[in-house]
Parts: C-alpha cells; structure tokens; sequence
C-alpha cells in the first residue's frame, strides 16, 4: 500500500466545502515505521533523539498535540490495537484505529492549519508508514458528550 501523510489538495479542497459549523470524527488507521523516519529538517535528525520505534516517536507527537487538540474542543473518543481484517484486504491490517473528534469542521481545520500544530506533526510524520484518514459525521459522538 502506498504510504499517505498528508490529506492531498483535492481532498483538503472538499474538506473546506462542508458545513463548518458541523461535528465531524476522524476514524484513523495507523501503521508505524519500526524505527522513526525523522527528516533532515526535523531537530531530531541525526541526533539520539531520533533513535526511538515509531510508537515512540508517535508517543511524543501525542502528548505534544493532545493539548492542542483538548484546546480547541477535540478529544480521542477510542483508540485501539488493531487485532486483525475480519472483511476486506489484508493490506488494511494497521497498527492501531482510532476515532478522533471535533466540535465543528472549522475547529479540525483550525488544528490542521495551527502552527504549533505543524510543529508536533514531525513526530507523526517520523513514526507512521502509513496512515488513512475517514471522515465521518460527528454528531453521534458529540451528542454522547454533552
């Protein structure tokens, strides 16, 4: 399977076209490198900082983008190893799914664009192989919320 990091100008262009004032999760599937992949422009690069596994590396871009996340009324609403594909191709047997959640389109647009955001981003970027974004309509998760 192709690796995938970022959403491509076409789906970022449909991303902006929805209702902005709508809930929206995102359904994640994630395979990590075994060794974190840092980039030559990382601050990690080369460094001894940048001998981790990629679930290290992750774990570093959690904690820094959680409260950036929480700040703009996001949270994690399940995450989990995957165990196995029980339908489909085996090419889908990720690491681990998770479901985020966002108060609106706006606020996940706004996470995306943030700069400190980006910042953490070289950690998710440094520990996954793959990763496949779903977008899916948010509001059974945040009318389980309030």
């Amino acid at each position: 399977m192709e690796g995938y990091h970022s959403p491509s100008e076409e789906q970022a262009a449909k991303l902006m076209q929805g209702n902005l004032d709508a809930p929206v999760a995102a359904l994640n599937l994630f395979w990590f490198n075994e060794r974190a992949q840092y980039q030559p422009e990382d601050p990690e690069f080369g460094t001894p900082a940048a001998d981790v596994s990629g679930r290290e590396a992750y774990a570093t871009y959690a904690a820094e983008a959680g409260s950036k996340i929480a700040a703009i009324g996001g949270h994690v609403a399940f995450s989990a190893t995957v165990d196995q594909v029980m339908i489909g191709p085996d090419n889908l047997n990720c690491d681990i799914a998770a479901i985020m959640v966002f108060p609106t389109r706006s606020a996940f647009m706004q996470m995306m664009t943030a700069p400190e955001f980006q910042v953490s981003s070289r950690h998710r970027k440094a520990a996954l192989a793959n990763h496949v974004m779903l977008h899916l309509d948010g509001t059974p998760f945040t009318a389980a919320v309030e």
